[in-house]
């Protein structure tokens, strides 16, 4: 299965960070927006983040795992998927996301869990009719391949230091969906790095660059539309 984008100039605008309004959105453009978004850009594609780790971390997910740096530096809890919590979680995002009308979601924090339970998230996904877009899979050790073939990813959302073009061109082919888009995003000091993706990106299909500068995903920066 694979996503075709809403034109052939379709872009990532990544604001997944704190924003209290999806806005307008634009034609030809997928827009991820933040936990706290509760309707689809009017225009254009919406991407609504999801997040395998308790995003408020209100304790109400248990059992926890001690946490790795990610969950203390954005103060969320990373939810043992062996216990009761780690569904409760899920279904009340997949839930809440389906009645507000989106179509894709984006699972955060993937790299902090087993393959067999991002795989597990991703059918759990596909049961409210809803499809995934990765996020870093290059960073799921040993698993990148079986993450994207699943038959419910639909894109691939790659940030700085989780992987480059020539990686994701290969990794897309193994997994056998050669044109399977893929947006690189990046904020703050990644301005160098977008440029120098972007001018590898530009000889694959797919594949985009977009820069926030207004801290992290608060804008998004055309740097390469996908050809």
């Amino acid at each position: 299965m694979i996503f075709t984008p809403p034109a052939p100039s379709a872009q990532a605008s990544s604001n997944t960070n704190g924003a209290s309004s999806s806005g307008p959105g634009h034609d030809n453009e997928v827009t991820v927006i933040s936990y706290d978004v509760t309707t689809p850009v009017r225009r254009g594609t919406s991407i609504a983040y999801c997040n395998l780790f308790d995003e408020k971390n209100t304790r109400e997910y248990g059992p926890y795992l001690k946490g790795s740096d990610t969950a203390a530096q954005y103060n969320e809890g990373q939810i043992d998927p062996r216990g009761p919590g780690w569904e409760k979680n899920l279904r009340e995002q997949f839930e809440r996301r389906k009645r507000q009308g989106f179509e894709y979601v984006e699972l955060d924090n993937p790299d902090a869990y087993s393959i067999k339970d991002v795989i597990g998230a991703i059918e759990l996904v596909a049961s409210y009719g809803l499809k995934v877009i990765a996020k870093n899979p290059k960073l799921m050790e040993g698993g990148a391949t079986s993450y994207v073939s699943h038959p419910n990813i639909y894109g691939i959302i790659v940030e700085r230091g989780a992987g480059n073009p020539d990686e994701m061109d290969a990794l897309r082919r193994k997994a056998g969906k050669p044109d399977l888009p893929v947006w690189f995003v990046a904020f703050g000091a990644g301005r160098s790095w977008a440029g120098t993706v972007a001018n590898s990106a530009k000889r694959y299909r797919g594949m985009g660059v977009t820069y926030s500068s207004a801290g992290e995903y608060g804008n998004a920066i055309d740097i390469l539309p996908p050809a």
